[in-house]
């Protein structure tokens, strides 16, 4: 009998480094009892993953989505988790946030160039695209700082792609110009109307000081139309698990866990790891069919 799942992977539809089809057939392999799909700013992974999910009988897919939202501090993230791909207001917020992240990857790779690294818009989709051309019909590849890492390790600037987000990409280095991030509000209502649930993925990233006040984060972000809180995650110790749930519990939130996997690019992180209970997987989808009855 399955007993874990997994909640919170990303494919190469946007930084990940397994096609969608992949990621759904390593969680079979890994005997998970569910898994979803959550790539940032994209649903366009979510049909091939379904249908990868198709083969395996015994694996639930969850159709799910990674979205940024202007945070009261930290860094916020909120997964959408069961929502319905085709939803018109889903696809619509959608569409504003690629067209941001377009606008913003010129930006950067000019403040690369500006460090005297030689590195173009080109090499950058081309590694988007992978080795492989798009099958017919493909969307274009989402193209992200880690696409631009991986040409500085291929060019020699950096080893690593951790080296070039800690040199040049991630926030507060020279090279990184901030995302379009919308209001917790606004997704959660797009979210809802595409029938899912607004989770607040890796809470950890919210940048509290203490419990107390981590306590009173959660609280305005539920405030604002939230309905869960990811317990289990791979940068979340023992302690701190055991805190989130019981601050699930306190609030009544839907609970929920992922290894936020993506591949070779965080080595660390492993699809299926944290462990997290098969439960979690069937009580969201007990609070999505009362949601959408």
């Amino acid at each position: 009998m399955r007993r874990l799942c997994d909640l919170h992977a990303h494919s190469t539809c946007s930084d990940g480094t397994l096609p969608p089809g992949e990621v759904v057939r390593l969680a079979d392999r890994r005997q998970l009892a569910g898994v979803a799909l959550t790539d940032h700013d994209t649903i366009d992974g979510l049909a091939e993953a379904a249908a990868a999910a198709g083969e395996f009988p015994e694996l639930t897919f969850v159709s799910g989505v990674e979205l940024s939202a202007v945070a009261p501090q930290g860094t916020l993230h909120v997964l959408g988790l069961g929502i319905d791909p085709a939803a018109t207001s889903l696809v619509h917020l959608l569409g504003q946030l690629v067209q941001a992240r377009n606008d913003r990857n010129p930006q950067m790779i000019a403040r690369l160039q500006s460090l005297g690294l030689k590195i173009d818009m080109d090499e950058v989709r081309r590694a988007a695209e992978g080795p492989l051309p798009p099958a017919p019909g493909a969307p274009p590849a989402v193209v992200g700082r880690v696409h631009m890492a991986e040409v500085l390790v291929h060019k020699g600037y950096v080893r690593t792609i951790e080296e070039a987000f800690d040199r040049f990409l991630a926030e507060g280095r020279p090279a990184y110009v901030d995302k379009e991030r919308l209001s917790p509000r606004a997704l959660a209502d797009a979210i809802h109307a595409a029938g899912g649930l607004a989770i607040i993925a890796h809470p950890v990233q919210l940048g509290f000081e203490n419990y107390a006040q981590a306590q009173r984060l959660i609280r305005l972000l539920v405030e604002q139309g939230l309905d869960g809180l990811e317990v289990y995650h791979s940068d979340h110790g023992a302690a701190l698990t055991r805190f989130f749930l019981d601050l699930a519990k306190r609030f009544n939130l839907a609970i929920s866990g992922g290894s936020d996997f993506h591949g070779r690019i965080k080595p660390h992180v492993q699809l299926g790891r944290p462990r997290v209970p098969v439960e979690v997987l069937r009580e969201l989808q007990r609070r999505l069919a009362c949601k959408n009855s």
